[in-house]
């Protein structure tokens, strides 16, 4: 089975009221996500995975202060909306607007392989073009610098979908990252329309 078929977490449909549940997305993200960006490369794609990481470790200590209320992502950052500390340094609001981008960039990367972005087997461009839609514009020149030196780190296409088919062809890889970018890009969504709601997803930058 493929990289795809193997996860332990997957990303839940979103409920019919339009909230995410926090736990299952939460273990989601770093199931589906991490594991990748070591497929990728360890080392260059490190401060991704430690960013995703730190981030799901945050939000989750932000769910146990109050499961009840915390249940759904958009009952914490609403609940941080209301007390007035939603943009404050170190709120899950924040740390979720983090993990949201992060995820976008991993997100994006997976579209635009699959609508030929690349150039032949150079996934540069696929990379690249991810990092300007969904990263760049909340880094500053350094951070930007060092993304630069990430992107360019990118796998040959052919050895990506060998390391993700564990022995599947690739016919069989884009499939299954087809099914899986379905309830990925749900939950994005839901999560990228809480904040535009709110007006306050660009409020942080490095």
């Amino acid at each position: 089975m493929s990289f795809f078929k193997t996860r332990k977490h997957y990303f839940q449909p979103v409920r019919e009221d339009g909230k995410v549940e926090t736990i299952p997305f939460l273990k989601a993200a770093a199931d589906c996500t991490i594991p990748f960006l070591d497929i990728l490369g360890p080392k260059a794609f490190y401060v991704v995975k430690t960013d995703i990481n730190g981030n799901v470790t945050k939000l989750t200590k932000k769910y146990e202060m109050d499961p009840v209320n915390n249940s759904t992502l958009q009952g914490l950052v609403e609940g941080e909306v209301a007390n007035n500390s939603a943009l404050k340094g170190g709120s899950g609001t924040e740390t979720l607007i983090w993990l949201k981008r992060a995820l976008q960039f991993i997100r994006g990367m997976f579209v635009n392989l699959l609508n030929g972005v690349n150039d032949g087997e150079n996934l540069i461009p696929c990379a690249a073009k991810s990092y300007e839609s969904y990263l760049k514009p909340y880094h500053g020149w350094m951070v930007q610098k060092v993304f630069g030196l990430v992107t360019k780190a990118m796998p040959y296409r052919r050895d990506l979908l060998k390391a993700m088919g564990n022995g599947q062809d690739e016919e069989t890889v884009i499939n299954d990252m087809k099914e899986f970018l379905v309830l990925f890009g749900q939950n994005l969504d839901a999560v990228v329309e809480m904040y535009q709601s709110k007006n306050i997803d660009k409020e942080f930058k490095v």
